[in-house]
């Protein structure tokens, strides 16, 4: 009895971790249960959207009613047809620039250590008769006493910011070995800084002005940029077709709502641009160019101030944003385009110059133990100890 009762206690204490895992049974039924939810069935609702985005690209009124909107959503700004589409051949001899980020945040699991890791990593390809690549990859340790004396509050989403930042440096660095005629830079993500809506003035203030400096120097430097982003969720043209179900000739949400429980708008709700896109684009074709109406981009000087378009990459419908000073110049445009769709094909409907910057930036989980593992050695070299908390130690130790 008492080796039975010592086995019980055991298999408690050692293995009670083991006993309570995901259930996979439990998780298959509530997925069966919630299947239409998360996969509907958008295709009529589509059908009509495309037939509204049809009738008011054609409606003389209808960009005096968009501009005139006083809506809960945004509402972008466009030039030309709303239904106008341009077509590209892949590019053959030009430069492309890509640079991506990563990091390893502050770990309060960590006493002492002191500091956090980014590392930024790129990678430059020409192709010409002399085509070459270029990889790199460049570690920053940042101490934690380079914040002692701001109001920053270091947390994960100040270390993002200043990824963005080292980002965008090393672009323009790296952007002044690009020699062919035909050169573009692509940025992993979009060039609307979102994250910083909401935050603090002094946090908007500096990291604001970092990006636009970088973005600058970009166009001082007349490298045409733009970020690329894969599977985009945005519904910023969908807005227009929201607009174009509008109850009222001009738009106006809070009183709509004050008098109406129904809402013919919201039938459109489920669908994103890349929906929309799909039915208007083929393989080769962008859309036409669209100004984001982000409260943040209120922020940019006039020649970086964001545009969009859609441009159909062969297996996907991806976005490219880039600043107003690429988007007002065709040639510029038409560039981006045939580069884009130039890496996508050799990426196998990715950009290979994306996915190789990525492969240079990324900090695995082997990293991050070496980077603590070298932190311990050299605070051990100067009478310092890294101390890692129970929980910690208790994570890494576990093998199951």
């Amino acid at each position: 009895m008492l080796a039975f009762c010592f086995a019980g206690w055991f298999l408690l204490t050692h293995y009670s971790t083991v006993a309570v895992m995901l259930d996979r049974l439990k998780l298959a039924a509530s997925l069966e249960e919630l299947s239409e939810k998360l996969f509907p069935d958008v295709a009529k609702v589509l059908e009509g959207a495309v037939a509204v985005y049809r009738r008011i690209a054609v409606d003389p009124t209808f960009v005096d009613r968009a501009s005139n909107a006083e809506s809960s959503f945004l509402v972008p700004s466009w030039v030309g047809g709303l239904c106008d589409t341009f077509f590209y051949v892949p590019a053959r001899h030009y430069s492309v620039l890509a640079v991506d980020g990563s990091q390893v945040y502050p770990d309060r699991h960590i006493a002492g250590a002191g500091c956090f890791l980014l590392n930024i990593g790129g990678a430059r390809f020409t192709y010409s008769a002399q085509s070459s690549v270029s990889l790199f990859s460049e570690p920053e340790v940042c101490p934690f006493t380079d914040f002692s004396a701001s109001n920053e509050t270091l947390s994960a989403e100040t270390v993002d910011l200043l990824r963005e930042s080292r980002e965008l440096a090393q672009a323009v660095e790296q952007a002044k070995h690009m020699t062919e005629a035909e050169s573009v830079v692509l940025i992993d993500g979009t060039i609307i800084f979102w994250m910083l809506e909401g935050k603090t003035a002094d946090v908007r203030t500096r990291f604001m002005g970092e990006y636009m400096t970088h973005l600058n120097a970009l166009y001082e430097q007349k490298v045409v940029c733009a970020g690329y982003i894969s599977m985009p969720k945005s519904r910023e043209v969908m807005s227009l077709v929201k607009l174009g179900l509008c109850r009222f000739s001009v738009a106006n949400c809070i009183p709509c709502h004050a008098v109406y429980d129904t809402f013919p708008c919201k039938v459109v709700d489920s669908l994103l641009d890349t929906h929309l896109m799909g039915q208007l684009l083929e393989p080769g074709q962008r859309s036409t160019l669209f100004a984001t109406a982000s409260h943040i981009a209120a922020e940019y000087p006039p020649h970086l101030k964001p545009w969009f378009c859609y441009l159909h990459a062969g297996t996907e419908i991806v976005r490219l944003e880039m600043p107003a000073w690429v988007a007002q110049d065709e040639s510029l445009v038409a560039r981006l385009c045939r580069v884009a769709l130039d890496q996508a094909e050799k990426g196998g409907g990715y950009p290979v110059v994306l996915a190789e910057a990525h492969e240079q930036a990324v900090v695995k989980a082997v990293d991050r133990e070496f980077f603590y593992q070298l932190i311990t050695k050299i605070g051990m070299q100067r009478n310092r100890r890294v101390h890692s908390s129970l929980k910690s130690m208790t994570k890494r130790s576990m093998r199951f």
